[in-house]
């Protein structure tokens, strides 16, 4: 089955607090963005509506006051909400958004060709989908959207199956939350017309949202990009991820119909095999992924025979799953020879610990570990070869410190060793990645040590997956010129 997006239209939403705030994002509207939603449910003064429609020029608009019930901060009662949206429709907004379970008397008011009628959920999936999207679909509404929390892929499922099986054209069905991520990029492959991303990136408007710009350039959404399968992230947190920017622009660059996707799960062990079967019966075969903490070792497990160890790449063959590890191959290619005497050090006891202890002992380093999880580091040391350290000792002289601890990911997290440690003579290899850097590997470039971050790592290991997704050799360069500049940039930090 071959699926395309280009029917949907990008709803690039921000939520200005000012008109002047709002006149000002007119100049940010994303390359493919065809709607912007004005969420008005955080004005602090009575906005000048004619002023906003002036400001954007031809672009359409979408006038919105989300309730607090809803996950928004409109908070008025039903008149205030009449004469805010009635306001909307008279400067000109070319769509109002009408909250179904609040709003419906709206519906008089407002033509029904240029109103979506909205349902949100912020504290799971509905107990009825179906039923609800009948009722919905039995008003007028030119667009009904229907939007759930997802707390694992199960729930993301749900609302997939819900938008595939819509036949009205008018249904757009999506999750909120980690989980929800996928189906803001596939929502639209099974038939949603309407596709919500962030105007701006890093200023979501509700959990999970995708920049809008991201929904066209790497999910190609609104645009003719043919898809028949697909490809994953599987892990605990997806949405930082660059992968789905890496390979799907390899995709496109080989020709390939294939979409790249992040999916959060609570389990791989329990999500993995019905999610894969229930991506079939939507259509969307997998045929690959590419997975990151915490599953790693449970992902060589689902493997035909499975398998041992960790693992960060599957691959279908028919009906069963093969692995690989592209992380200790693009590790042991940043390693240099040992020195005499030279000791490396690797923070951390999970699969990226692993890949990095197996990638050192390869290439002749004694090897030593340390993590906050005593029990787990001595079961990996005595299964890799590594001495055990109970504590680090800020005066202790390591050639190679390896961080495969998630710490550095989000801004404030601490160090996950002295800052002793790092200094001249030392190659650190940071595994986590963010814009500008992490505050390890500033830390150690201030100090004179040599870093590898973890752009640099995810990029040699992409490269290798991307062979094995597609049996065409790359190389890193080609990877990063791939990447748009927007993307690119903020991790190019040395």
């Amino acid at each position: 089955m071959v699926l395309t997006a280009e029917k949907s239209s990008i709803v690039a939403s921000f939520v200005p607090a000012s008109v002047r705030e709002a006149v000002e994002a007119s100049s940010s509207v994303p390359a493919g963005a065809g709607i912007v939603e004005v969420r008005m449910d955080r004005f602090g003064e009575a906005p000048d509506l004619r002023a906003i429609r002036r400001a954007f020029g031809g672009v359409a608009l979408m006038a919105t006051a989300r309730s607090v019930a809803e996950g928004g901060a409109f908070s008025g009662g039903a008149e205030e909400r009449r004469r805010l949206l009635g306001g909307a429709v008279d400067a000109g907004f070319d769509w109002v958004d009408v909250e179904f379970r609040s709003g419906l008397a709206l519906l008089s008011d407002v033509p029904p060709e240029r109103t979506v009628l909205s349902f949100h959920d912020v504290s799971g999936i509905p107990a009825d989908l179906a039923g609800l999207l009948s009722a919905m679909e039995a008003t007028r509404a030119a667009h009904v959207k229907i939007v759930a929390t997802a707390r694992e892929s199960g729930d993301a499922l749900k609302l997939l199956g819900l938008q595939q099986g819509s036949r009205s054209g008018r249904l757009s069905c999506f999750g909120m939350g980690e989980a929800g991520i996928a189906t803001r990029a596939l929502a639209p492959y099974l038939g949603a017309r309407l596709a919500f991303g962030a105007l701006r990136a890093g200023e979501s408007t509700a959990p999970g949202q995708l920049p809008a710009a991201d929904l066209h350039d790497v999910y190609g959404v609104s645009r003719p990009r043919r898809v028949e399968s697909l490809f994953a992230i599987f892990g605990g947190v997806v949405s930082h991820s660059l992968s789905p920017a890496i390979h799907n622009a390899c995709f496109e660059a080989y020709g390939l119909p294939a979409l790249y996707v992040p999916f959060a799960l609570r389990s791989l062990r329990e999500e993995f095999r019905p999610l894969v079967a229930a991506l079939d019966g939507l259509g969307l075969p997998l045929r690959g992924a590419s997975v990151t903490v915490p599953f790693k070792e449970e992902a060589a497990r689902e493997t035909t025979p499975a398998g041992t160890g960790a693992v960060n790449t599957l691959l279908r063959e028919g009906g069963a799953f093969s692995s690989a590890n592209t992380d200790r191959i693009a590790i042991a290619s940043f390693l240099p020879p040992p020195p005499p005497g030279g000791r490396a050090l690797v923070l951390g006891a999970g699969g990226t610990a692993r890949a990095a202890l197996e990638a050192l002992r390869s290439t002749g380093w004694a090897t030593e570990v340390f993590s906050r999880t005593a029990a787990r580091a001595r079961v990996l040391a005595a299964e890799t070869g590594a001495a055990c350290l109970d504590a680090l000792d800020p005066s202790a002289r390591h050639d190679v410190v390896f961080n495969a601890t998630p710490l550095g990911m989000r801004e404030g997290d601490p160090l996950p060793c002295p800052e002793g440690m790092l200094g001249p003579g030392v190659l650190l290899i940071d595994a986590p990645y963010r814009p500008g850097g992490t505050e390890l590997a500033r830390t150690a470039r201030r100090a004179g040590a040599a870093v590898r971050d973890g752009f640099d790592l995810l990029l040699a290991q992409a490269a290798l997956q991307v062979a094995l997704f597609t049996g065409r050799r790359t190389t890193v360069d080609e990877l990063r010129s791939r990447l748009p500049e927007r993307i690119r940039r903020p991790f190019e930090v040395k």
